[in-house]
């Protein structure tokens, strides 16, 4: 990641032998200058803070790791991970940044009920990063409780940045950060960038979702995607195989669109997916930005492939290779056959309605289902409302939830 460095742990210390097969990767981990806080306001570059989601999705940092650097990034920055039920109102706020935990205890008891942007958040686009005057005009926030109790008080902030990362009927995941900046141009492309970092950020918490919902119950982080059913090979230069979860592993022997040779040399079967791939493979002067795709397999089944750049210190990266990791995705065989068969058996549903259904469960919007599926969009649209009837519910997270059950 630019200007922020990264270092080996030791396997001894932390073993992953059981996550991955072949030869252990080791982790890559944060790690920042002795001393105060070394980054700079605005400094956070989006690729970099992208590679830290997709890191902490992969179990190669943390959260934590991530919300730090987005809080430094604007003045008097404290960053949160929070969920909302505006039904009763609760708040659960998990992983912060820069706030106190008296400030998120008061803020769970009291004010989350009386802050004044988190209703109307409910009417702002899913993914639309947003400054708190996008919602609330200042004049209003200013004579609110919230603000001159909480947020000026408390925190010594004037306003908030921030993207609803996935929501419900009642229910909302939030990413936002509190700053006592009052440059509207600085904030605007904070905003901006929560924009760019938000489809990623839904992704890393689909994997977190749909692991719950059917693994059964919590994992170790390093057994994450497998538990989803998702393969994750890691290439180094000239694309050769450093290790491959189990998952992968049954993909590549199977029908999947990736094939590793005799060699140990991976091979995709789109030719901008390969393309792109040999790119982040470089050893220098890459740019590090995800690719993602959809690919179908030799049964004509469509996989999502994901590329994701792992960055260390460049003095190692210049020794020991890039790294490059891979996640293939079932794009629409997410469910279990028997609980396909269920929908089908139950609700009535048809094949190419058990296809978006599971699509659904898998993650995948309506646009990648109709490219998957070789349908246009408008062909999904109606065959989700035919699902909609059938299965009596009114909405796409009421459908997953009962496609989890």
């Amino acid at each position: 990641m630019p200007a922020f460095f990264l270092t080996r742990l030791a396997l001894a210390e932390h073993p992953i032998s059981s996550c991955i097969r072949h030869e252990p990767l080791p982790i890559l981990v944060p790690t920042i200058a002795s001393g105060a806080r070394m980054f700079q306001p605005g400094n956070a570059k989006t690729d970099e803070l992208t590679d830290l989601v997709y890191g902490a999705a992969l179990g190669e940092c943390s959260w934590q790791d991530f919300l730090d650097r987005l809080a430094s990034a604007l003045p008097n920055g404290r960053s949160a991970l929070h969920y909302h039920d505006l039904a009763a109102p609760n708040s659960y706020v998990p992983t912060v940044s820069g706030f106190e935990a008296e400030d998120i205890e008061q803020f769970n008891a009291h004010f989350a009920a009386v802050n004044p942007w988190l209703p109307r958040a409910m009417f702002v686009a899913t993914g639309q990063g947003l400054v708190g005057e996008q919602i609330v005009p200042r004049g209003e926030l200013i004579r609110s409780e919230f603000y001159n109790d909480w947020l000026k008080r408390k925190t010594g902030c004037e306003t908030s940045v921030g993207v609803t990362i996935i929501r419900s009927a009642t229910r909302t995941f939030m990413l936002s950060t509190c700053t006592s900046s009052t440059d509207a141009d600085l904030n605007q492309q904070a905003a901006e960038q929560y924009t760019a970092l938000a489809p990623h950020l839904k992704r890393a918490f689909d994997l977190l979702r749909k692991r719950d919902g059917m693994a059964g119950g919590h994992c170790e982080s390093r057994d994450l995607l497998d538990s989803v059913g998702v393969g994750v090979i890691y290439v180094t230069d000239n694309l050769r195989v450093r290790s491959m979860n189990r998952s992968a592993e049954r993909m590549v022997s199977g029908d999947a669109p990736v094939r590793v040779s005799p060699g140990g040399r991976v091979a995709l079967r789109g030719a901008d997916t390969a393309a792109a791939l040999e790119l982040l493979s470089l050893r220098i002067g890459t740019k590090s930005e995800p690719h993602v795709s959809l690919l179908r397999g030799s049964d004509g089944a469509a996989y999502r492939i994901t590329l994701v750049r792992l960055r260390s210190d460049v003095f190692v990266e210049l020794l020991n290779g890039p790294t490059v990791a891979i996640l293939i995705e079932p794009a629409t065989s997410l469910l279990p056959e028997e609980r396909r068969e269920h929908l089908k058996d139950m609700h009535g549903l048809t094949p190419a309605e058990v296809r978006i259904a599971s699509g659904l469960a898998a993650g995948l919007s309506l646009r990648e289902m109709a490219q998957a599926n070789g349908v246009s969009y408008e062909t999904i649209r109606t065959q989700l409302k035919s699902i909609y009837n059938k299965t009596a519910v009114n909405s796409q997270a009421a459908l997953v939830s009962l496609l989890m059950r």
